[in-house]
């Protein structure tokens, strides 16, 4: 793999040699820019060629798919693994959890791909109301909130053969009362 450095040659036009440099980057998404004012390049004296380090690059991509994310709505790299973290969970049973494969998780992580909105929904519930771990998939350990939802009341209007229909509960979660109407 090639490594930029000072002094090396170019790896375009292999005549001209790379020389440091600071410039300013910016890159613009849905009419907002965002900017890397003071950014390590090494450029060629030969040719138009100017490259960064695979660190820097990498770097600079994972601060560019916050930008875009946060611009989306959606939540950031380090916030969701935070919240995975703050699950209890390692990436094998998050994926197992969103139904997506364990190197799509770590991907969502380090901003390397862009998690749906739905998925983003998701992990923002979970991020709240931790026990729906068990809920949704009943086999994974999760982290004890101490928290467990109080059922209020559940009533059966009229018979469905559909197993949701005709149910009406509430429920109390932090202090908030929740009512679910199944049709």
């Amino acid at each position: 793999m090639f490594t930029l450095r000072e002094g090396r040659l170019c790896p375009v036009c292999e005549n001209g040699k790379l020389q440091e440099a600071r410039k300013a980057l910016s890159f613009v998404y849905e009419g907002r820019s965002k900017k890397f004012p003071n950014q390590k390049v090494y450029a060629c004296n030969v040719c138009d060629y100017e490259g960064l380090t695979r660190a820097d690059n990498e770097q600079i991509e994972k601060s560019l798919a916050d930008f875009r994310r946060i611009i989306d709505g959606l939540l950031p790299c380090d916030t969701l693994k935070s919240i995975r973290e703050g699950l209890g969970l390692n990436k094998k049973l998050m994926a197992k959890l969103l139904s997506v494969n364990e190197k799509t998780v770590g991907r969502y992580e380090n901003g390397k791909v862009t998690q749906s909105a739905q998925v983003d929904k998701l992990y923002r519930v979970l991020q709240t109301t931790p026990f729906l771990v068990k809920i949704i998939e009943p086999n994974i350990p999760v982290v004890d909130s101490g928290f467990q939802p109080r059922v209020i009341t559940v009533e059966k209007d009229n018979y469905d053969p559909e197993p949701a229909n005709g149910y009406h509960f509430q429920t109390d979660i932090h202090g908030h009362r929740i009512t679910v109407n199944a049709t």
